[in-house]
């Protein structure tokens, strides 16, 4: 029997309508873009009830007497039935609501948002019980499991994805959903359905077909479509008896298809062929379906189910047959032989055999060999490569890069046209670039000498330089390799391919080495000319990502690599991939968490929450920069978004770095976390600033009288100039016994003083055997330090004289004091990667001193260290009134005098100046950017 149609007739101003029934099945309810609800007994109601709740309504559902309705302020609000008076709001996002679903069996309200978010609502408001938060695109619809174990959405992003609802994970995501970037603009919503009977399926729209998912293995069990079918499908819907299924298609075609046997019952046109924007069974289980369509218009149609359904009946008790036998593959051939059909309406019981019983046909003539039905455990899908600081590639305006040095713009136009704006933030820098996107790039990173842009197809790499002469040049990946990632530094130009391979270009366009990563990357990052290459080190589990970071830089000729694991909050993904501002490398997950690496200790501390600067539970943050010296970080808040919008221009705001130790609350914890935070950040803090934190937290724990702990911290700090003023303070409170300890505690700090010069003495024999790097300027040494710890030494230079050690810095006290702030400037502070390790005891000094004993010649070539150990005996007979760290000090300078004089040949060597360049002298260097470890290099004779 064939379906029959109603007239059509107006219902509501055009725009996207909604419909639903009551749960009686006795009244039909509408909601439109002219802000009204109507509430019809049958689709002949000529005088139907009409409430006005607003500008527009885009969706409703009605359950357990109460009406509930998706606003023009974003919110769900309910009212009552049938006297539809307010009765609360339920939830409110920060865009407006796409879907409102829920079901008889269902006590909870699925609710699909603007703002990339879904959500679980109880009836009665209050916090939600599940959020789905991991969308980067506006979230078009939304099913429910009638047991609440499984839930889905559709996102504007592309992807259709299945959460499960216990575990608040993603167990399936499918990519069939066109994209699109808000709901409005959307013609296929992409509107699925659980069967509502036992939720074993999932049915989805796929093009021109619908399918169908086991919920349990999230394999595909069957495909329904037509020939007649000629537009995509748009939504689906099940009959409340679980065994219809009906789905529309963008041209207003219905098409209504019988689950058991697979066959169309009939296919319906719309007179306009007008999109339907929502579809209703009614719950009697009639075989009415109401629907709306973008106009406005209400429809019907009757005789759904058909009239003979005794034959689908009975194959769909052979189906059930099939799925118990399980061994006896001679029963099943037979029930295919008697079954199969030509006809293009009806679904091949092979395909079932093969899905539902796991048989692989390997030859079209006859079944093969069975595999094991017990689907492998689920895991969560892998990290898509992306641009940090970038929005999706979908938008037609979009941020392609913001970081510190500017922002990169990509605009395109309704015609496909599109172009490429640069905005520096330093205007001295260079001036603003515009440009036609002809190649269709999707991949831009900025740093202060280059522009990097990339495509995939055709995969080329362009970059435009902003010094020199030459503006521009480009390099096209070999056969089918494809760029996913590219990253620019101030030295340095790096793309990630298909390939697994990691593409290095000087800024200028020299092909600088090519290296293979362990695994898909992930995103890449880069500090002038060191690279951070994210990639997944192993397959992910069943709700981590497993990443793993390569640290690579250039020095020269030398190419070094340090990986290092990358930490993430407990199923969460990368969201963004960067170094600070003096090149410690950061990375921030979609949770909000922030975290940086030292490679000094090599170790991932968490340095902001950014939850904690959050007012609503949807807002986010997207990172532009990290400044270690005034320990911020520079990021956009997006209120109910996870990017920002182009127009207006968003506000950077300031967020303050904190180490999350334990009961940040109380006073102690304040004063640790300054004192944590400033020793492994370079932090822009003054030595008095950083005494004056330590005394209070050390008054603190006399106060609390655990003299032991105020003990400890002094000990921890081995601050010569803080211990008087400890001690001082111990006494006035009448702590005699720990002043006495605090004056010992001196006494001890000299007698292990020789011990620290052992150590002294073995960094320098460490500094001298292995290879070093020469560095002449700042930015190199910041380079190189990316990944060479502090105890490697600067390489070589050949000169024509003989090797001298360079001056070194000292503090006034015996012991090494750890707030000693370098005498640079904010901007030349050195990279945490860079510095020595802050164990290691700090060269004093050599103090004015008229002695001079008789000078000891050094052989040609010697170092110091290999001069100090021969001399040493000499110099402790000469000088047996000194110790070992004044000798050490007595040494250097008498090291200096001697292998003056034998450079100059004359009497004031000295006294030279370091500054002086002379013919056959070696080029001292002395730069403000240099790091601790510049300070030992020494320079080769050629």
């Amino acid at each position: 029997m064939k379906i029959d149609s109603k007239p059509l007739r107006y219902a509501h101003a055009e725009g996207h309508t909604d419909v639903c029934y009551t749960e009686d099945g006795q009244h039909i309810i509408t909601c439109g873009n002219d802000g009204d609800v109507r509430i019809w007994v049958d689709i002949e109601d000529d005088d139907p009830n009409s409430h006005c709740v607003g500008e527009n309504a885009v969706a409703v559902c009605f359950k357990e007497n109460r009406v509930y309705v998706a606003t023009d302020n974003h919110a769900v609000q309910a009212y009552t039935y049938p006297a539809f008076d307010k009765d609360g709001i339920v939830t409110r996002f920060t865009a407006p609501v796409t879907q409102i679903k829920s079901s008889s069996k269902i006590e909870a309200l699925g609710c699909s948002s603007e703002n990339m978010e879904a959500r679980l609502c109880n009836l009665e408001g209050g916090a939600p019980l599940f959020v789905m938060k991991e969308h980067t695109g506006p979230v078009l619809s939304i099913a429910i499991c009638p047991h609440m174990k499984f839930a889905s959405t559709a996102c504007g992003d592309g992807n259709l994805r299945v959460w499960d609802i216990d575990t608040q994970k993603i167990v399936k995501e499918v990519s069939c959903v066109p994209k699109c970037n808000t709901f409005f603009d959307a013609k296929i919503m992409c509107r699925m359905d659980f069967e509502p009977k036992e939720g074993k399926y999932l049915a989805f729209p796929n093009k021109r077909e619908i399918i169908l998912l086991d919920c349990e293995s999230w394999g595909q069990r069957m495909t329904f479509t037509h020939s007649a079918i000629k537009q995509a499908m748009s939504q689906c819907l099940f009959s409340p008896c679980g065994e219809y299924l009906a789905g529309n298609t963008i041209s207003g075609q219905i098409a209504v298809w019988e689950i058991g046997s697979g066959a169309c019952i009939d296919v319906i046109e719309h007179p306009s062929s007008i999109n339907i924007t929502a579809m209703a069974w009614n719950p009697k289980g009639n075989g009415v379906l109401a629907y709306c369509d973008f106009s406005g218009q209400l429809g019907m149609l009757v005789n759904c189910y058909g009239k003979d359904s005794s034959a689908a009946t009975d194959i769909a008790d052979d189906v059930e047959m099939i799925e118990r036998v399980e061994d006896n593959d001679d029963i099943v051939d037979d029930l295919i032989e008697n079954y199969e059909s030509d006809d293009d309406n009806a679904i091949s019981l092979q395909k079932i055999k093969n899905e539902t019983m796991g048989i692989v046909d390997h030859d079209e003539s006859r079944p093969a060999s069975r595999r094991d039905p017990t689907p492998a455990p689920a895991t969560v899908p892998p990290q898509a490569p992306f641009q940090p600081s970038a929005t999706p590639t979908h938008l037609e305006h979009r941020y392609m890069c913001w970081n510190d040095i500017g922002i990169v713009r990509c605009h395109t136009a309704e015609n496909g046209e599109s172009t490429i704006d640069v905005e520096f933030h330093d205007t001295n820098l260079h001036h603003g670039i515009h440009l036609n996107n002809y190649l269709n790039h999707t991949m831009a990173s900025l740093s202060s000498t280059v522009v990097a842009l990339a495509c995939e197809t055709p995969s080329k790499l362009v970059c435009i330089s902003l010094v020199g002469n030459s503006k521009e040049w480009s390099a096209a990946m070999p056969d089918t390799e494809e760029v996913l990632c590219v990253a620019a530094g101030a030295g340095v130009v790096a793309c990630a391919t298909n390939a697994r391979l990691l593409r290095l270009f000087t800024p200028m366009g020299t092909q600088r080495q090519v290296i293979s990563l362990a695994g898909p990357v992930v995103t890449l990052g880069a500090f002038n000319t060191a690279v951070l290459a994210v990639y997944h080190s192993t397959d992910p589990g069943y709700s981590d990502q497993h990443l793993a970071m390569d640290i690579v830089a250039l020095n020269g000729r030398q190419v070094r690599s340090k990986t290092v694991p990358v930490p993430l909050t407990p199923s969460s993904k990368l969201a963004w991939l960067g170094t600070t501002d003096v090149g410690s490398p950061c990375a921030y997950d979609n949770t909000g968490i922030l975290r940086m690496y030292d490679v000094a200790s090599g170790v991932w501390m968490p340095l902001c929450d950014t939850n904690t600067h959050s007012k609503g539970a949807s807002d986010s943050w997207f990172i532009v920069s990290i400044s270690e010296a005034t320990q911020k970080v520079r990021a956009i808040l997006c209120r109910g978004a996870s990017f920002p919008a182009t127009a207006p221009k968003p506000i950077v705001a300031e967020l303050s770095i904190q180490i999350p130790l334990c009961e940040m609350d109380t006073e102690k914890s304040q004063y640790e976390e300054q004192l944590v935070r400033w020793a492994h950040t370079t932090a822009d803090v003054d030595v008095k600033t950083a005494r004056e934190t330590a005394l209070k937290l050390f008054a603190l724990a006399c106060r609390s009288e655990i003299e032991q702990r105020a003990l400890e911290l002094m000990e921890l700090l081995k601050d010569d100039r803080l211990l008087p003023l400890a001690a001082k303070y111990a006494s006035r409170l009448g702590r005699v016994h720990l002043a006495d300890k605090l004056t010992n505690l001196a006494e001890s700090w000299e007698k292990e003083t020789d011990k620290l010069n052992v150590a002294q003495t073995s960094h320098f024999q460490e500094l001298d055997t292995q290879e070093t790097y020469d560095v002449t300027n700042g930015d190199t040494d910041l380079n190189a330090s990316l990944i060479i710890p502090q105890k490697v030494k600067e390489k070589k230079t050949d000169v024509d004289t003989t090797l001298k050690p360079m001056p070194v810095k000292s503090s006034p006290g015996r012991a090494r004091n750890i707030f000693k702030k370098q005498a640079t400037n904010t901007k030349s502070a050195q990279s945490p990667l860079s510095l020595t390790e802050r164990t290691l005891v700090e060269v004093h000094r050599p103090a004015d001193n008229s002695e001079n004993d008789e000078p000891l010649a050094p052989l040609e070539g010697e170092t110091f260290v290999d001069w100090f150990t021969r001399n040493k005996t000499v110099l402790e007979k000469q000088n047996p009134d000194l110790g070992p760290s004044e000798l050490t000090r007595h040494g250097i300078k008498l090291f200096k005098t001697v292998q003056g004089k034998a450079t100059n040949g004359t009497e004031n060597g000295p006294k030279r100046k370091l500054d002086e360049d002379t013919n056959g002298s070696d080029t001292v260097i002395s730069t403000p950017k240099q790091s601790k470890l510049s300070t030992f290099a020494f320079v080769k004779k050629s």
